[in-house]
């Protein structure tokens, strides 16, 4: 699952040498913030991520948080956090991914697109899902498996602030 970050970000937790044989860029492990790998090309160029592992009660994901600069939404205003999700194929796509921190009130995004390593949702995080984010202990992305079955995939919010502070 860990090459899912190489096709979606240009990231390599790969070889070096295998990364730059097919072109894609190198990144470097800058810290680990409790959850959360903070990886970067150069000095300011920097990602984070966790990998969520299957377990018999959940599936595969890979969330990266992205700070943009410069980027906007459609008002204008500035977009603080980007995250880009991805999950395994096979799941059921109309119903969007759903991210909730700890009890709080779900939201969805649509699903961007598939590729041969899974399905990928791209989406601005608000300022409210940033602020639960940084309070919260637990995230949950939610995966619809059937149109009447979902699958909830944990993911630590440990390190997230410090992580998220350090981009």
């Amino acid at each position: 699952m860990r090459a899912l970050l190489a096709p979606i970000l240009a990231l390599s937790i790969a070889a070096p040498a295998v990364a730059q044989t097919q072109g894609v860029p190198v990144s470097t492990l800058k810290a680990t913030h409790g959850s959360w790998e903070v990886r970067c090309f150069g000095e300011t160029d920097c990602v984070m991520s966790q990998l969520h592992t299957r377990t018999p009660e959940t599936a595969d994901a890979v969330f990266t948080v992205i700070k943009p600069v410069g980027l906007r939404d459609a008002n204008g205003a500035a977009i603080e956090a980007l995250a880009e999700i991805v999950v395994p194929l096979g799941i059921y796509l109309p119903k969007g991914l759903g991210l909730q921190v700890d009890s709080g009130e779900p939201r969805a995004a649509p699903f961007e697109r598939c590729i041969p390593d899974g399905c990928v949702v791209r989406a601005p995080i608000s300022s409210s899902m940033l602020n639960q984010m940084r309070n919260g202990g637990t995230a949950y992305l939610i995966l619809s498996s059937s149109p009447t079955e979902t699958v909830r995939v944990p993911i630590s919010l440990s390190g997230f602030t410090a992580g998220f502070n350090s981009l």
